[in-house]
């Protein structure tokens, strides 16, 4: 009886040990390992000093119509990239083309000046005959002399104010076409329309934006940076950045404000992005770095 008694008594011992064990946990997933070396933006403790900020466009420019009219013909659309000089929008205008072709028939006719130059010669052939007329023999008398001569001089006049009247066609012609150009609206500089604010059919005041576009003949980087930080910076210096998944960019230090804000104790900066391999887009982020930190 005392075997069995010491058996039960070893089992519930056995038991209520069991029971304060904690239970056992599955063994933790590994963490794949990189497949390649990755370059990472400066920790706060690498001894790499950086600041984040944004890329954008040189300019952000609304363009509009010096002259008021009604939007003809859309060349572009949202998202299109263009070349300097080349037509985004024109007006209406069918009735300035009609009056740009006849100030050109009007300058290039020359007719009436042709006339007066024929009459010009022949008055001055007919004033010299009776000048050795006259010379000679005094076959005419002195006043039909003078009204040859007079002749002759009036013929010269009037074709000196008819070339006078054809430079006046000439320039009235040339402002007809730059009036009939002003109706086209041409990008300025390289760049991407961003916005449209006006459609065909909609009439536009003078000045009113009808395009916005972004001027990319430059990308900028543009942050606000603590003071003490970019004390060594000046424009023209040449810096390091990184953009798209830390790829790095080259970059020239166009502007430090020599104002610090009251408020945050920054200054803005400006760099202008040197073209490279890496391709980078106004509004991304971007990383300016400013080498060591300073501890």
């Amino acid at each position: 009886m005392q075997p069995v008694l010491a058996a039960l008594l070893a089992l519930a011992a056995s038991a209520a040990h069991a029971q304060q064990q904690p239970p056992m946990r599955p063994a933790a997933a590994t963490l794949p390992a990189d497949p390649a070396p990755v370059a990472k933006l400066p920790a706060a403790d690498s001894g790499e000093l950086s600041v984040k900020g944004i890329t954008r466009c040189h300019n952000d420019l609304s363009l509009g119509f010096p002259l008021t009219g009604r939007i003809g013909q859309l060349r572009v659309a949202e998202g299109s990239v263009v070349k300097p000089g080349q037509v985004l929008v024109s007006l209406d205008n069918s009735a300035e083309a009609l009056e740009v072709e006849r100030r050109l028939v009007q300058w290039k006719s020359n007719a009436e000046l042709s006339a007066a130059q024929a009459r010009m010669t022949t008055a001055a052939q007919q004033a010299s005959a009776a000048r050795e007329v006259f010379n000679s023999t005094q076959g005419i008398s002195r006043e039909e002399l003078q009204n040859r001569e007079l002749a002759h001089e009036l013929a010269v006049n009037d074709v000196a104010r008819l070339k006078a009247a054809k430079e006046m066609e000439r320039l009235d012609y040339l402002t007809t076409r730059e009036n009939f150009d002003r109706r086209s609206l041409r990008a300025p500089v390289p760049g991407i329309v961003t916005k449209i604010l006006r459609q065909v059919g909609e009439s536009v005041q003078a000045n009113e934006p009808a395009m916005k576009l972004c001027d990319l003949s430059k990308i900028l980087f543009v942050a606000n940076v603590p003071s003490a930080q970019v004390e060594h910076l000046k424009a023209g210096d040449k810096v390091g950045l990184t953009v798209a998944d830390n790829k790095p960019v080259q970059g020239k230090v166009l502007f430090v404000s020599p104002v610090v804000d009251a408020a945050s104790g920054l200054r803005e900066v400006k760099v202008e992005l040197v073209p490279g391999r890496t391709p980078v887009r106004a509004g991304m982020t971007a990383r300016l770095l400013l080498g060591p930190q300073k501890r």
